[in-house]
């Protein structure tokens, strides 16, 4: 019985670790992106699919730093994909822990960033008026992280049963 759990937290765990990994790397490209069209706005990326459907112009908008809620000069006006990017590094980090302590925290950790993945939704479609290849393809790799550390979470407390 402690084997077959043991493994499912450890399969659960990798496949947490391996969409971290995929967040990541969206996120950098994301960062990539806005770093390479601030500096040359001529710069188009290879996710700039149409006038409707442009992640330079998603990723230098006043809401691609800070969620648009930071003040000019705040520490916080980072892009956006930085705190990606930190969100996905603490769920590798999380997810080498098997107990409720950690499972709860990365579950708030994930509420938390499906909340904003809400928000930044919104301001897609109806600030924004665009779609970003990107940006909707970090949502479904936190839905995807979600759902694991809430699998994760279960498969802990029932165990403790």
């Amino acid at each position: 019985m402690f084997n077959r759990f043991a493994m499912a937290v450890q399969r659960i765990n990798r496949l947490t670790i391996v969409a971290a990994i995929v967040g990541i790397l969206v996120s950098t490209y994301a960062l990539y992106v806005e770093m390479a069209a601030e500096a040359n706005p001529t710069y188009k990326a290879l996710c700039d699919i149409s006038e409707r459907a442009s992640c330079s112009k998603v990723l230098t908008s006043k809401y691609s730093k800070g969620f648009g809620f930071a003040a000019e000069g705040s520490a916080l006006k980072v892009p956006n994909c930085v705190y990606g990017i930190i969100f996905y590094c603490l769920m590798i980090f999380l997810s080498t822990f098997n107990h409720t302590i950690a499972g709860n925290l990365q579950l708030l950790l994930c509420s938390t960033s499906l909340l904003t993945c809400l928000y930044l939704a919104y301001l897609l479609a109806f600030v924004l008026k665009d779609f970003c290849v990107v940006c909707v393809s970090t949502y479904f790799v936190n839905i995807s992280i979600t759902i694991l550390v809430y699998m994760k979470r279960k498969t802990i407390m029932n165990k403790q049963k």
